[in-house]
């Protein structure tokens, strides 16, 4: 499609035999005044040129009232003199509005030839004949001189092109092809020549000249080495285009041309983002190439096709650092639809390794993460096995990651060394926290097997205590059949039977009222007399889990210390006013729960409640238990009833978990209540553990 836009115009130049200087010698009327062609021209002169360096053709800008303009002008060979006998030369000038300019892309060798056609006559403005622009056509012109002249460019510096023996139009079209490889709206800004004098000061920003000027323009020698002092932003952007050639760099010419907004060489945020498009072009163009290289190298792998697979395995690299995640679902989408088997002859092929160390980092990103490795199941599922070039690649990806999936990675590729020597150069604290993290049974069993084996007991122990025996973790990843994996922690914790101190010490650690599991777990691990410091510790946690202050707290912690003394300094509870004479309690729902269910039980029993008397109380209650109904009985308690509370609650505890539990625990569990309390009815077990009494 041919261009018709309209064009103003001017002559700048003399007449024969003149003695005037160089002015605006005819020109279109309206839009612009001579006066303002003059400016505009003389603005832009490049100082006296060389008959050589003619004819000379320059691109550059104006505004007026707001309104932008591009021109382009040709400065001819000398035809005539003037009235002192001197040649001079005539320049041809038309111009457009940018309006016009950025609605459809323009190329200055468009310009020129249009300028040439054009009878520079009257005084009305002519409609510019201007072939299409032409993005093949440039990117056969743009070399790596071009590539480094754009980069350079965005530095806010000009360019000067030295050593370039070429003719005009050469040049022209290298001015082109420079401008082709910026955002479209930059032209908007930028002035261009053939040739420049670089004894003079000038406002061109890219141009050729015998040597550059020497104030602060980047001197650029044709197709040579680029500068060494290049700053980072040029470097970037020269790296960016470097990655195109040929059809490549024909789409990204085509792409910059549609950004017609106007950009200012002079802005350091325009000049970013004319990088930052470049990237989003560069992003968008690997995705594309990437979905159609996969699923190729996907049936080369198929078909043993080692040559190729290598071949493609280059392609995909190259796009990897510009995968964004939002492409990667649809990488793994072709992969499990396309991934079926891997034949033998390629087993142990480093292209196949290098092939999978590719995919995983297409797929899921530089660094692996656990997630990641429960997606690598689903999507190479089309694989009945982790076969040895992907559990290489794997082995490798995991120098990126951490820990935890380094651990993990070595469960899915069946590499016990790897995990050994892993698990061994860790500390407590870094084992410690693997668990936290993992939530894992797999984990935590391959963890507490390398804590074992750590000769420094007291280290453990401390960090067990910092981590709060691991109470949470454990019971996230096993619930209830956690109850033998809080023992081995308590085993690794003290390496014997609970003490009373251990129990207290362990029960000031948790920051919440632990589960049933943990509780049995101290019962089975617990020694002689342990049986209050048990109930003190779950008493507390109650009472904190409630908010219970006060009045109520005192009662029940006097019931606590009734429960847990001997037997035998049973004695008449002090006498008690009514209800309503009380001290003033807390008005929570709990304190009321707990002061009905008080009265209650000094309706049906006299108090304090015996052993069979809290026994009957706690029959009574419904399950589970709420807790301010466990505190009232306490609080009702006389002395040596806590062991039947404690007995109760394992119980209760049991029989929650029974079908978690083994023969081995639940005797254990039973070998413990009894160390704790001393000997009582055993729990309703047909076993026995084959533990001995502490």
């Amino acid at each position: 499609m041919t261009v018709l836009p309209t064009a103003h115009w001017a002559v700048l130049g003399k007449t024969p035999q003149s003695l005037d200087d160089y002015d605006v010698i005819g020109s279109s009327t309206g839009a612009l005044s001579k006066a303002e062609f003059s400016d505009w021209l003389k603005s832009f002169s490049s100082g006296t040129v060389e008959p050589k360096a003619l004819p000379r053709v320059a691109a550059s800008h104006f505004s007026r009232g707001g309104e932008s303009w591009l021109g382009l002008s040709l400065q001819t060979k000398p035809e005539s003199q003037d009235g002192f006998h001197r040649p001079y030369t005539m320049t041809w000038h038309v111009c457009l509005r940018w309006e016009q300019v950025s609605k459809t892309p323009i190329s200055y060798r468009a310009l020129y030839e249009a300028l040439q056609r054009k009878d520079f006559s009257g005084e009305s403005p002519f409609r510019l004949s201007l072939r299409d622009y032409d993005p093949p056509r440039l990117a056969g012109v743009a070399n790596a001189t071009a590539r480094r002249a754009a980069a350079l460019l965005l530095t806010g510096r000009p360019v000067c092109v030295v050593r370039a023996e070429l003719p005009m139009e050469q040049r022209l079209d290298f001015l082109d092809a420079v401008a082709a490889l910026l955002p479209y709206g930059m032209r908007s800004g930028l002035a261009v020549s053939t040739w420049t004098n670089s004894a003079s000061r000038h406002r061109i920003r890219l141009s050729f000249a015998e040597v550059a000027p020497a104030h602060g323009a980047w001197e650029l020698p044709w197709e040579r080495d680029v500068p060494h002092d290049l700053p980072p932003e040029a470097r970037l952007y020269e790296q960016e285009l470097a990655q195109y050639e040929h059809d490549g760099l024909t789409r990204l010419i085509r792409r910059l041309a549609a950004l017609g907004r106007p950009l200012d060489l002079d802005s350091e945020t325009d000049r970013a983002e004319a990088l930052m498009r470049v990237r989003e072009h560069t992003a968008i163009s690997l995705a594309s190439s990437v979905k159609q290289v996969l699923p190729e190298s996907l049936d080369s792998l198929a078909r043993a096709d080692e040559v190729r697979l290598h071949e493609l395995n280059a392609h995909l690299s190259q796009a990897l650092d510009r995968v964004t995640d939002d492409d990667r679902p649809a990488y793994r989408d072709i992969v499990k639809r396309n991934l079926t088997r891997l034949p033998d002859r390629l087993a142990g092929s480093p292209t196949t390794e290098t092939f999978f160390g590719i995919l995983l980092r297409l797929l899921y990103g530089p660094a692996l993460h656990r997630h990641d490795l429960e997606n690598l199941c689903l999507d190479l599922g089309g694989l009945r096995e982790v076969p040895r070039p992907l559990a290489r690649a794997l082995k490798a990806a995991s120098a990126r990651c951490d820990p935890l999936v380094k651990l993990l990675i070595t469960y899915l590729i069946g590499d016990a060394g790897m995990r050994q020597q892993l698990l061994s150069n860790m500390t407590v604290e870094e084992l410690l926290h693997l668990i936290g993290r993992s939530r894992d049974a797999t984990v935590l069993d391959s963890v507490l097997r390398e804590l074992g084996g750590r000769g420094d007991r007291k280290e453990v122990a401390q960090q067990l205590h910092r981590h709060r025996y691991l109470v949470k973790p454990i019971s996230a990843c096993l619930g209830d059949a956690g109850m033998e994996h809080h023992r081995s922690i308590l085993q690794l914790s003290r390496g014997r039977l609970l003490l009373p101190g251990d129990v207290k010490e362990i029960f000031e650690a948790l920051d919440e009222t632990p589960p049933q599991a943990f509780m049995l777990a101290i019962v089975a691990e617990s020694g002689r007399g342990t049986g209050a410091a048990l109930l003190s510790g779950l008493t507390a946690h109650a009472l904190r889990q409630l908010g219970l202050e006060g009045p109520i707290k005192r009662e029940i912690e006097d019931g606590l210390t009734r429960m847990t003394a001997p037997a035998l300094t049973r004695a008449l509870r002090s006498p008690r006013r009514l209800f309503g004479g009380r001290l003033p309690a807390t008005t929570s729902s709990q304190t009321g729960r707990i002061r009905t269910v008080q009265d209650s039980l000094r309706r049906h029993f006299p108090t304090p409640l015996t052993e069979s008397d809290v026994e009957a109380a706690l029959d009574r209650l419904e399950h589970p238990a709420p807790l301010a109904d466990l505190l009232a009985i306490m609080a009702e308690s006389g002395p040596g009833t806590a062991p039947t509370l404690i007995y109760w609650l394992a119980h209760r505890a049991v029989a929650q978990l029974n079908s978690r539990l083994t023969a081995e625990s639940l005797a254990d569990i039973d070998q413990g209540l009894q160390r704790m309390t001393g000997p009582r009815r055993a729990l309703p077990l047909v076993w026995r553990s084959h533990r001995g009494q502490a």
